[in-house]
């Protein structure tokens, strides 16, 4: 089926109700007289940067992560998290599909300026076709971003106007293959270089090297293409685009596992990041998945002898029994995401040499140049030390039932944010690293019957970790117990990096492999089902169709 010839028509850009389209439609009012050149066209690009933020929230983000077999959080209220999500009650989906379509929106209007401007002799052709790749990738994210949550949607390429407004308002779901399809190919003509078949308009070079300006580059493109080829099937190319990933990133040991934490920003592994920022009396852009990670926090009143006067000091960075200095005094933490049983007995144990298995981990009484997935111990000072000599400040198990060695562990300080005010989450979440395409790789090199690249690919990141290669022999030429393995390393690599639901379903195991390791006294299993692998449309936006739009799948 030719893609172009069925997305080429005009179909749904969504938003949460009529009045808020028509909100959309009068900032761009003066458009035909504004975005002549490449400067302002750049600004109608940046009002799409803004959605990509407002989607990756705490609940898209408990979704993705913590309604899977790796972290769990059992907390009633955070619907996301326990799989507690109906139509009527749509949880993250509201925001995704309200922000999702508007992306979409705004990322076609500045097409039609791009090849207008371009017309009237504004910009010139290398301008041209440099923007009309980064509008292209925008547009891309925003639909990889809807069709892993939501499955078939509606797609459109038109600009929305007053005059067409209302019919594709009232437009039915579409394949997600197809708008899968169709966004690879626009992807690869404009990212590939000429000896690959693409026009290769934007540099072949890492998303936050200096002199990028960090905005969408070939990087993100090609692997968006590459993770929407993995979703479709198409091998091929998602060798093609990862591999020119490998060619820009280079050997994956160059990147160490410090960087990976979210506290490091725009750390050159990363192919991107959600940026966030904390002045505090300035400019404040902050997330709230540090509030959800850290280890519970207290205070504890203890007594001070100065000279002959016996005064009493108030602890107040006490973070589950021992006093960490880092995180501050002045965090608020929730009930913290844990990582099920499953990931921390069976994928990276205490005992693990995985070096992403905890900074402390091992016995070590030093950092051990972690990622920072789990935290069983910390360094830090007891939390009846008010003094905070140095000498004093030693690595500690957080408390825990049984003492050391029993119990589960954190997740670690990955997610942590230190010296945090209130939930001012300042970190930037790795979205997509580097580490992520060459398992992609592996995967793919799998499908197309390459096990030997396969296990090439898988070992690059095992290897970094500390971690000895799987042989051919240890997988006895069984492809299922391969892919198994490279499942498995993107759980242990990839932990918390919005990824892991969305590749569960695509591998089509997300609702047993759930359950299976989620603990029977959490209350995601009173509510999940099968058909929980994708997110409702919102009611409101059903209606507002005129029933175009559906959900069957929670009918039924």
């Amino acid at each position: 089926m030719d893609a172009r010839k069925i997305f080429f028509i005009a179909l749904a850009a969504f938003t949460l109700c009529s009045c808020t389209l028509k909100e959309d439609l009068t900032s761009y009012t003066h458009r035909n007289a504004y975005f002549r050149n490449a400067t302002e066209i750049k600004t109608g690009l940046n009002s799409c940067y803004s959605l990509i933020r407002t989607i990756h929230n705490t609940a898209y983000w408990q979704m993705t992560e913590c309604a899977t077999d790796l972290l769990y959080l059992n907390v009633s209220n955070q619907y996301d998290a326990v799989c507690n999500i109906s139509p009527s009650r749509p949880g993250c989906a509201v925001t995704v599909w309200w922000r999702g379509y508007q992306g979409i929106s705004r990322a076609n209007a500045m097409i039609v300026r791009i090849d207008k401007a371009l017309a009237k002799g504004g910009i010139t052709k290398e301008e041209h076709a440099s923007l009309m790749a980064e509008a292209v990738i925008l547009r891309s994210f925003f639909c990889y971003i809807l069709t892993s949550t939501f499955g078939d949607v509606p797609f459109y390429t038109e600009e929305v106007t007053e005059k067409n407004r209302q019919k594709i308002a009232s437009l039915p779901r579409m394949s997600a293959d197809d708008t899968r399809d169709f966004c690879i190919d626009e992807l690869m003509h404009w990212l590939l270089p000429a000896d690959k078949g693409g026009l290769g308009a934007l540099p072949l070079r890492r998303t936050f090297d200096a002199g990028t300006d960090y905005r969408a580059g070939a990087a993100l493109g090609l692997m968006l293409a590459g993770k929407l080829s993995l979703w479709n099937k198409r091998w091929e190319d998602a060798i093609t685009c990862f591999s020119e990933l490998e060619n820009i990133y280079g050997d994956l040991s160059q990147y160490p596992l410090t960087d990976i934490p979210f506290s490091r920003k725009y750390t050159p592994e990363s192919i991107w990041e959600i940026p966030s920022t904390y002045e505090p009396y300035g400019l404040q852009m902050v997330l709230g998945v540090a509030a959800w990670s850290t280890p519970s926090r207290s205070s504890n009143d203890v007594d001070i002898v100065d000279g002959e006067e016996n005064l009493t000091e108030t602890i107040s960075d006490i973070y589950n029994g021992i006093a960490i200095p880092e995180l501050g005094k002045e965090a608020h933490v929730y009930s913290a995401a844990r990582p099920t049983a499953y990931y921390y007995q069976n994928l990276l144990p205490y005992s693990s040499d995985d070096l992403r298995s905890g900074e402390y981990s091992n016995g070590a009484e030093s950092p051990r140049g972690s990622s920072g997935n789990l935290a069983w111990r910390w360094s830090g000072y007891s939390a009846d030390d008010a003094e905070r000599d140095p000498a004093n400040r030693t690595v500690r198990w957080f408390a825990r039932p049984g003492g050391k060695g029993s119990g589960e562990p954190w997740i670690g300080n990955k997610f942590w944010c230190f010296g945090m005010k209130n939930t001012s989450d300042f970190n930037n979440p790795k979205v997509f690293r580097y580490a992520g395409a060459l398992l992609g790789l592996s995967e793919a090199w799998l499908m197309a019957g390459d096990e030997a690249k396969a296990l090439e690919y898988l070992n690059m990141t095992r290897r970094r970790a500390g971690l000895r290669g799987i042989t051919r022999a240890e997988v006895g030429g069984e492809r299922e117990l391969l892919l198994e393995e490279i499942r498995c390393e993107c759980a242990r690599e990839l932990l918390g990096e919005y990824t892991r639901k969305f590749d569960l379903v695509r591998w089509g195991i997300w609702y047993e492999r759930t359950t299976a390791y989620t603990a029977s006294s959490n209350s995601l299993l009173q509510n999940i089902h099968p058909y929980h692998r994708y997110w409702p449309i919102p009611a409101d936006q059903v209606a507002y169709s005129g029933g175009a739009l559906d959900n069957k799948e929670y009918g039924e």
